[in-house]
């Protein structure tokens, strides 16, 4: 593949560069850096950073769950809005602000308030994948929630194919951000049914990050962040071939 060796290649030069200062100190300044070393300009989330390739970065000294894309459940227009209205709960630090913050896998009943649990069921008949919400009885009062198969699939496969993953160190002097980019990693999709096998096992972990704004002229309505599908970083495997 030329853009991998591409790729390669450029991510050899940026290693021999040694640490180098970021123009930010905030989330996402490793990231915005290497985008910038790289010279990618893509603003659409939705496609690969570098010629089908997706980059991701981590910092070696932390144990990372990696965020594979995200995907607002396609059962209804105004599902996040409805889940939100239904079964969020008051944030610790805002009681007075209402948020949706939770991990769900299947396999396990995650508590989510007021005698709510969620959890999650791959149906193979259905080729959907539902969220399932049961009462302080164990007894489902809510499966309206699901993902077509047809839209997971054009996820992944749109943006996963191939995938660069970089553990980066990092330290800050005089309020300075500087990184140095150690290992680049090559991987190669395995394949959509993989990907479905992965969350019926519980590897593969959906993430609600539903809030409220807080300031601005939009105070009081809903913040979706992004509903996330993510893989822990030693499960990468089982996902993906190592290249």
């Amino acid at each position: 593949m030329n853009s991998m060796n591409m790729l390669k290649i450029e991510m050899e030069n940026i290693k021999k560069m040694g640490w180098i200062p970021c123009d930010h100190k905030n989330f996402g300044a490793i990231g915005i850096k290497l985008e910038k070393l790289l010279n990618i300009h893509s603003e659409n989330f939705e496609i690969p950073d570098y010629n089908g390739i997706e980059i991701k970065t981590k910092k070696s000294t932390i144990r990372k769950n990696i965020t594979l894309f995200s995907a607002t459940p396609d059962s209804y227009l105004f599902e996040i809005k409805r889940l939100h209205k239904l079964y969020s709960y008051p944030d610790k630090s805002n009681p007075e602000t209402k948020i949706l913050n939770k991990t769900i896998i299947q396999g396990n009943l995650t508590y989510i308030y007021n005698g709510i649990y969620f959890t999650l069921k791959v149906d193979r008949n259905q080729e959907k994948l539902y969220l399932l919400i049961y009462d302080k009885n164990l007894k489902i009062i809510d499966t309206f929630t699901s993902w077509s198969f047809q839209l997971l699939k054009e996820k992944l496969e749109r943006k996963l194919q191939y995938l660069c993953y970089i553990t980066v160190d990092n330290y800050y002097s005089h309020y300075q951000l500087y990184v140095k980019f150690k290992n680049d990693n090559y991987y190669k999709l395995k394949g959509f049914d993989t990907f479905t096998k992965l969350l019926e096992k519980g590897i593969i972990k959906v993430t609600f990050r539903i809030g409220i704004f807080k300031t601005g002229k939009r105070k009081g309505e809903i913040h979706d962040h992004g509903t996330s599908f993510s893989i822990d970083e030693n499960n990468l495997e089982l996902l993906f071939d190592k290249i």
